[in-house]
């Protein structure tokens, strides 16, 4: 009997001593199995935000993209801009006699058959010593209002450019001057302001006063800056080089 039992205790030694080593490999292997899952998951995390970094570029380059489409649509809108000018830079001594200018108030008026982009527009009235009219006064509206319908107009929306734009900053309407728009003098036409993005992305950021039958005097709306159309330009009566009332 006790060599049996010397045997039994001698071959589960042996047979503790056997698993030591297989409980150390199967330790190293989970840990192994762990430093593998934990590589794959920096992996896909980075590869995920891989992915959204080049989306966010991808977007980047788009905007970049139609913003270099926005400034080649405006260096040739200033092209044509500039080309329009230089034609009619030498009609502007003809344009600065009184025949041509019409005297309400203490102002002169100009009503500008030559279709140029709101900026156009205004660079021409400055070459008469004049700028885009600004309209102070609900007397001064009527009176446009009632010039405009007995001019002949192109079509319902044909109108002319005023001083009056958003271009600095969105929906902040400003005057040639710099001044604010008084919310007391505001002649919009309903349904405007829209801000249709429809002629350019950039929307509609100035303003023009359109043709209207009846007495309503809302005659305003806004248009796409690098559109052409015709203008109003309006200086002081009684400045300019001559000692004329409107020259």
């Amino acid at each position: 009997m006790m060599i049996c039992q010397q045997n039994s205790e001698q071959g589960e030694a042996a047979a503790s001593q056997h698993e030591k080593p297989n409980r150390k490999s199967n330790q190293l292997l989970w840990a192994l199995l762990a430093a593998v899952l934990i590589i794959i998951y920096r992996l896909a995390f980075d590869k995920i935000r891989t992915n959204k970094t080049l989306q966010t570029l991808k977007e980047e380059k788009g905007a970049l993209q139609e913003d270099n489409k926005v400034l080649q649509e405006d260096n040739k809108v200033l092209s044509e801009e500039n080309e329009a000018l230089r034609k009619h830079i030498s009609d502007h001594v003809w344009l600065r006699s009184d025949r041509n200018w019409e005297k309400h108030g203490d102002k002169c008026y100009y009503f500008s058959n030559i279709i140029l982009p709101w900026k156009g527009s205004r660079s021409f009235c400055e070459a008469l010593g004049a700028d885009l009219v600004k309209i102070d006064s609900r007397e001064e509206q009527e009176f446009l209002v009632e010039k405009l319908k007995n001019i002949v107009m192109d079509g319902i929306w044909d109108g002319f450019w005023i001083g009056l734009t958003d271009s600095e900053v969105e929906g902040i309407w400003t005057w040639v001057d710099g001044s604010p728009l008084d919310s007391r003098m505001k002649f919009w036409l309903k349904g405007e302001l829209n801000n249709a993005k429809t002629s350019s992305a950039s929307g509609e950021d100035c303003a023009m006063i359109v043709k209207r039958e009846a007495e309503d005097l809302n005659t305003w709306i806004d248009e796409t800056c690098s559109l052409v159309h015709k203008s109003i330009c309006e200086k002081p009566a009684g400045t300019g080089p001559s000692s004329s009332v409107c020259g």
